[in-house]
Order: C-alpha cells, then structure tokens, then sequence
C-alpha cells in the first residue's frame, strides 16, 4: 500500500542538486513519486523512510523524517546565480596582471556548485584564473578584474 513519507534535506543548496535528489528517489522501484525541494522532499510509495534516506546518503545529501509538529524554520532561499555576490566583492586591482584577491564564499555544497561559480569568475574580464575551493568556501581569483566588471 503507498504511504507519503515528508523528509527534512540537508546540503542541497542548488537546482542541479534538487534534480539528483529527485533522479536518485524515482530510479527506486518502490517510488510512485518524489517531489524534492533545496529543504524536503515528499515521497509517494511502499519504500520505508530508513530506505529512502539511504538512498538520498548515497546520492550524497543528508535527510530526516520531518515531524508535522515541529517543523524546522525556513532557511533564507540561495539565489541562483552566486554570480552577482561574488562580482561585486572583487576589490579593485591595480594594473599588474599578478594580483589576486580571495573571497569568501556561501551556499555552495556539491561540484556543479562550484563549476558555476569558477566558470562565472573566469568570464570576467581582466580574471586570468579562479579557483573555487568547495571545502574551504574560497575563490581565488588572479587578474586586473575591478569590481565594475
């Protein structure tokens, strides 16, 4: 007989992580239907909750059972496009190409995360390099980018 099983997600901060969730839930024979957001996830189906927050561990997020009584606080929701945070922080560099600046970043928890981010730094004009260090929450970014770039 299918149930609804609510889960409580933890460590997913973007699209692409909400859609492996999603893909990781459904490819389950004993999955009707998944609907996955950055917070929770709503499981239509015979598989046990112990089933299913395993198989969200080996698509490497972290879940609960949510409990309809003590519903945690809503987190802030993460923009999209970590872009227009990262841009505006660039301080301004002086015209030797050697200079670098590190920022700090937020709301990255998985690789794609970080491909966006380092690809959206190295698009800018005047950046010769950027590295995104996903454990540390740091870019480095090398180049004669100002901020209004």
């Amino acid at each position: 007989m299918s149930q609804t099983i609510d889960l409580t997600l933890d460590g997913l901060s973007c699209g692409h992580c909400v859609k492996r969730v999603k893909e990781s839930l459904e490819q389950r024979p004993d999955v009707e239907q998944a609907d996955v957001s950055v917070t929770e996830a709503h499981v239509t189906g015979t598989a046990s909750a112990e089933q299913l927050i395993e198989t969200i561990k080996q698509a490497g997020y972290d879940a609960s059972v949510s409990h309809p009584k003590a519903k945690p606080l809503a987190e802030s929701s993460i923009p999209s496009e970590a872009l227009t945070a990262v841009s505006e922080a660039l301080p301004a560099a002086t015209a030797d190409d050697d200079d670098s600046q590190q920022l700090l970043l937020s709301g990255m928890s998985c690789a794609s995360c970080v491909t966006r981010v380092q690809n959206a730094l190295q698009s800018v004009p005047g950046v010769t390099q950027a590295r995104v260090n996903l454990a540390e929450r740091t870019a480095l970014v090398m180049g004669s980018a100002s901020p209004q770039d």
